[in-house]
């Protein structure tokens, strides 16, 4: 699993007050900060810093402390340099430090970078960009997404969070003026969270009147039972990969003469 966050300023005592962190004293900070990422990125997660793991005054004893607080923390660790990240903090021992990074976490597209853009490597094609830097001051737009630990209740978030809090976010209003006719969507997958291409929008699932049906042509898929409308609400859209997880023969009522396997599939859109 692959887990994000940003500028945690570790041991930097002068950030509680600049960003208004609900913290008593540097220790404090520290400590729930490592909590935060102890409980929830395993051994063998990915922890992702878009940068400023410290800043301010850059003493032997700051310099234990970080050290110390980088050792503790889970996983794989892949520092995104920041504007405060010197080169004693990019040396620690990282599985990568880079300026930027271009990956792909559950077919999604990724451009890491410490700032936000307006556009980056795969933004005509639904490529998302995670930042930091600007704190609490903005949670970024639909394609772009502060990671920030001052907008995240100070931990670290994974893929579905932030494609669920993009959903929810306004289109940049230069994103027309950047790449014109690239209008980006807005439906969101029930299942998984991440936002789904709108030009296969039409052969998704979503939930109408207790059923789940093809959305462009109200195909019923399955008849849903109690248990499943607990999950899946009225008009939620549900991705093809979706689909068989969150269906199971004890739950749904099939459609006479036909299985299981031969409904899920008729939600598949071409090429998928």
């Amino acid at each position: 699993m692959h887990w994000f966050t940003a500028d945690p300023h570790y041991s930097h005592d002068r950030i509680i007050g600049f960003c208004d962190r609900p913290f008593p004293d540097v220790a404090a900070m520290n400590a729930h900060l490592l909590a935060e990422c102890r409980a929830r990125v395993g051994p063998d997660d990915d922890l992702w810093i878009l940068g400023d793991f410290t800043a301010g005054r850059s003493t032997d004893a700051q310099r234990r402390e970080v050290r110390t607080i980088y050792h503790a923390l889970p996983g794989r660790k892949h520092l995104i340099r920041g504007n405060h990240d010197q080169d004693w903090v990019c040396n620690l021992p990282w599985d990568s430090v880079a300026e930027t990074a271009d990956i792909v976490v559950d077919k999604r597209r990724l451009f890491l970078c410490h700032y936000p853009m307006i556009t980056w490597p795969g933004a005509r094609h639904q490529g998302l960009q995670l930042f930091g830097h600007v704190h609490q001051n903005w949670s970024g737009s639909r394609n772009s997404v502060n990671v920030g630990v001052d907008v995240w209740n100070f931990r670290p978030v994974t893929l579905p969070e932030i494609l669920r809090r993009a959903a929810k976010l306004p289109v940049n209003p230069l994103w027309d003026q950047v790449e014109p006719g690239r209008a980006w969507p807005t439906v969101l997958c029930a299942g998984c969270g991440r936002i789904l291409d709108p030009s296969l929008v039409s052969g998704h699932a979503v939930v109408r009147n207790r059923r789940i049906i093809v959305a462009d042509t109200n195909e019923t898929i399955v008849l849903m039972g109690e248990a499943i409308r607990r999950w899946l609400p009225e008009g939620r859209h549900i991705c093809p990969e979706c689909i068989g997880g969150y269906l199971s023969v004890s739950e749904v009522t099939l459609p006479a003469g036909f299985s299981f396997d031969e409904m899920r599939n008729r939600a598949v859109p071409k090429g998928k």
